[in-house]
C-alpha cells in the first residue's frame, strides 16, 4: 500500500509485516521532505514511526485514544490518521499544525504540546469513561 491509499488507521490493519515495514519508509520519507521546506520536528517524528504504526496497528483509534506525552511524535500520527493530503501544509499559515489538535481530527484525543501532561489527561479520560461507562 502506498501513503496516498491509506485513509486512516483501519487500513493498517490490512497489511503484511513487510508492508508495514515499507509504508514506515514512505512515511519516513514524506516528513523528511515536508519537513525539510517547512521546518519542524524531524528525528523526534522519525524515531517515533514504528512504535505509531504499531498503536494504530493494534489499537481502534479513535474508539481507543491514544495519548501523546509530546506533539513533537505526532507527525507520523496525522499520516496516518487521514491527513495526508493535508501535510505538505504543516506548520505553515491556514495548514496543519505541528501539536496535536482536538479539533483537527477526531483521532487527536488530547491537544498535546509539550511533556509532563499527559497522564493527567489520560487519568482524567479514564475517569470520565469509568462514570459514564
Amino acid at each position: 500500500m502506498h501513503l496516498e491509499q491509506l485513509h486512516g488507521p483501519e487500513d493498517l490493519k490490512q497489511l503484511s509485516i513487510p508492508e508495514l515495514e515499507a509504508l514506515a519508509r514512505q512515511i519516513r520519507d514524506e516528513i523528511y521532505e515536508v519537513t525539510s521546506k517547512n521546518g519542524g520536528h524531524f528525528a523526534s517524528n522519525l524515531g517515533a514511526t514504528d512504535l505509531i504504526l504499531a498503536l494504530h496497528y493494534v489499537f481502534d483509534s479513535p474508539t481507543d485514544h491514544l495519548v501523546f506525552d509530546v506533539g513533537h511524535q505526532a507527525y507520523p500520527h496525522k499520516l496516518v490518521t487521514g491527513r495526508y493530503d493535508q501535510f505538505p501544509t504543516i506548520r505553515t499559515e491556514g495548514g496543519l499544525s505541528g501539536f496535536l489538535q482536538r479539533e483537527e481530527s477526531e483521532h487527536d484525543a488530547f491537544g498535546a504540546g509539550h511533556a509532563s501532561t499527559s497522564v493527567s489527561a489520560a487519568l482524567g479520560m479514564a475517569a470520565a469513561h469509568h462514570l459514564t461507562g
